[in-house]
């Protein structure tokens, strides 16, 4: 098989329930110059059976068995990341769905933006009920990401599932030495340090959502989305987050800009000041959560930031 454009990443962890009906809709998609590299983490269930019995039909398939173990999906993720060799890169859930045209869509528009530079091209995503089998109301991203002061306070990035990437970021990323929550996260912080993001509004997969999901709650609206955590009581930043960040910060500085610099540096401060003062300046250094520097404000008056 010959260099295909682009490489679509699977991380696979017991996921015969759903992953024939995902790896399906990348078959499907009209966009065709692909591979798909798949990594498993230790499945215990049926997964590896059924993506070796795929790979058999389909060339593109290419089931990586390697002998190791991470126990997580960002480092899986991460690994595959490191054997990806196409000029473009896309990352796949193996219980989602693409719509047909989700990835000549994005294909499209990344080969319009300037490929010297780190590049990120992401879309939003229908909800999909997994009881009902049907999409409902919400959208899969509520946080539009611009730049660095939409990503600081967002306990993660934009969703890996969502993007797709160039070259230039895959090896500013696979530089990268330290502690990592997830793959997606690091991979939307590293580009607002170097690169440049397009945002594509249109729904182009489904996003399932199970009941109970400790990463779901995309379904509710931008209100019960707020009182929910008006309700709670935890810091603002999750340490694993933070600690990402912060290790990013010192292993890159040397070639950050100094507006990058700087923005790093108001937002180091709000970890040793009251609340009212970071409330304050949440404005003045336009932080955002969710596109408000007004939500993410509030947010900062109710609860500690670590």
């Amino acid at each position: 098989m010959s260099q295909p454009k682009l490489d679509i990443l699977m991380a696979t962890y017991n996921g015969e329930a759903y992953i024939s009906q995902q790896i399906y809709s990348l078959q499907q998609q009209t966009f065709t110059d692909w591979r798909l590299l798949i990594h498993d983490d230790g499945s215990t269930d049926r997964t590896i059976e059924i993506i070796r019995e795929l790979a058999a039909t389909d060339q593109r398939i290419c089931v990586i068995e390697d002998g190791l173990c991470f126990h997580s999906a960002g480092r899986n993720f991460m690994h595959l990341l490191s054997l990806s060799t196409a000029p473009f890169i896309s990352f796949c859930d193996e219980d989602d769905i693409w719509l047909q045209d989700k990835l000549s869509t994005q294909m499209e528009a990344i080969q319009t933006e300037d490929n010297n530079i780190p590049q990120c091209v992401y879309c939003n995503a229908y909800v999909y009920n997994v009881k009902a089998r049907r999409p409902i109301g919400g959208i899969s991203i509520l946080n539009i990401v611009k730049d660095l002061h939409d990503v600081l306070f967002a306990n993660g990035g934009i969703q890996g599932c969502a993007m797709i990437i160039n070259d230039k970021l895959r090896e500013k990323c696979l530089q990268f030495k330290g502690r990592i929550a997830m793959h997606d996260h690091l991979i939307t912080l590293v580009n607002a340090l170097f690169g440049h993001f397009t945002y594509i509004p249109r729904r182009l997969f489904l996003y399932r959502r199970y009941t109970g999901a400790v990463t779901g709650a995309t379904d509710r609206s931008l209100l019960q989305r707020i009182t929910g955590f008006l309700r709670r009581r935890k810091p603002i930043l999750e340490s694993s987050h933070l600690d990402s960040i912060l290790d990013v910060y010192h292993f890159y500085t040397e070639e950050l800009s100094p507006e990058i610099k700087e923005t790093f540096d108001h937002f180091l401060r709000f970890l040793n000041r009251s609340r009212w003062t970071n409330a304050i300046w949440v404005f003045k250094d336009r932080f955002r959560l969710f596109g408000k520097s007004s939500l993410l404000a509030v947010k900062v008056l109710l609860r500690p930031i670590r």
